[in-house]
């Protein structure tokens, strides 16, 4: 009898084979999230905003009565108002940094093989060409990017493509996170009952644990790396180091992705370095080109590192330095700047997985 129930089994009611569907499964995902990315970007957009401030929303409905949509309506009014106050603010400075930093840039390696006793024609014998051409149309430099594997179409249908994609991004994600707001209780609780009722208490305390670490690592990074940008281009700023407001706002950007924004300390003393070795008159030595851009980024560093992310980001992803620098690295890799900023999150996500289902307790529910 027990030799013709086992031979009567489902192929996947077999554990290892069922487990094997499920990584099939994932890795299928994957490669058709990999290859529709365009697609589902304003998708993946619209839910995350929903993600992020769904707490709020509900907050704001269940404690004093407010509707959901008018909260969203608020949330996105201020949200436009920031966005075109720092446009107002800011904009014209770091626009005006970034042509002035493309228009210097002959200028610069100019400068650093004279003062080296470098001949560029030698060394790079085109690179005397591509320096004339940056200095007398900057824009041109970002011909490449318009060429390689879209070549068939031509720079015309490269420009109407990014222009369309770009487009339905701005449409479509505040439409699709008013809707997805709107439901996303429902949603939630709907994907909740395709869960086995006698798995569901575990599943729940499992996505309980990944939704605490994903929304308090974006939540918490966000905002840190909104105040560090404010931080670095201010003591930049003080500091006299060119180019501070584009500087001090990509440092900032960076500071989401944890140990990205240590290239912003070496980028501003060395464009220190060369605003001095071009313009000797400015005057000022080693002392205001290595120690005071290196002192505001050590002290915005200690800030975020003792302060902020304490204060803000209290909820530990409990992931190693080096299990960050490699899965942000793969991350980077795969999906570019997406890639770096979704790679944190998913390999916690999947720590907790793996934690829950396939290690031993023992290994880790250590005393």
């Amino acid at each position: 009898m027990r030799n013709r129930r086992a031979v009567d089994r489902h192929l996947w009611e077999i554990v290892a084979v069922r487990d094997l569907l499920w990584f099939v499964g994932v890795l299928i995902v994957c490669w058709v999230a990999y290859t529709l990315s365009s697609i589902l970007t304003p998708i993946l957009l619209g839910f995350g905003f929903a993600y992020l401030f769904n707490p709020l929303i509900t907050l704001m409905h269940r404690r004093w009565g407010i509707p959901r949509l008018l909260t969203i309506s608020l949330i996105m009014v201020l949200l436009v108002v920031l966005l075109a106050a720092t446009i107002v603010w800011i904009g014209p400075t770091f626009s005006d940094q970034l042509m002035t930093l493309i228009d210097k840039i002959p200028d610069y390696i100019r400068t650093l093989a004279t003062h080296y006793h470098v001949d560029i024609n030698t060394l790079f014998p085109q690179l005397a060409d591509v320096t004339d051409t940056i200095k007398k149309d900057p824009m041109s430099i970002l011909g490449p990017l318009f060429t390689g594997t879209e070549q068939a179409f031509g720079l015309l249908g490269t420009v109407i493509g990014s222009t369309l994609n770009i487009t339905l991004v701005v449409v479509l994600v505040p439409i699709l996170f008013i809707l997805f707001s709107m439901n996303f209780d429902r949603i939630t609780s709907r994907m909740m009952t395709l869960i086995p009722p006698t798995s569901r208490p575990r599943a729940t305390d499992m996505l309980n644990r990944v939704d605490q670490a994903i929304s308090g690592f974006f939540q918490g990074r966000l905002l840190i790396g909104l105040i560090t940008a404010a931080l670095y281009s201010l003591g930049w700023a003080l500091s006299d180091v060119p180019y501070w407001a584009l500087l001090g706002i990509a440092t900032g950007v960076l500071t989401i992705i944890p140990y990205a924004s240590a290239v912003g300390w070496p980028l501003a003393v060395l464009l220190k370095y060369l605003d001095v070795l071009a313009s000797p008159d400015t005057g000022g030595g080693w002392l205001a080109i290595l120690v005071w851009p290196s002192v505001t980024y050590l002290a915005v560093q200690f800030v975020e590192s003792w302060v902020l992310t304490p204060w803000i980001q209290s909820q530990s992803l409990d992931l190693s330095v080096p299990t960050v620098m490699i899965v942000v690295l793969i991350g980077g890799a795969v999906g570019g700047f997406f890639g770096l900023l979704l790679a944190i999150p998913i390999a916690a996500s999947i720590k907790i997985l793996m934690e829950e289902y396939v290690l031993p307790e023992k290994m880790y529910s250590v005393p």
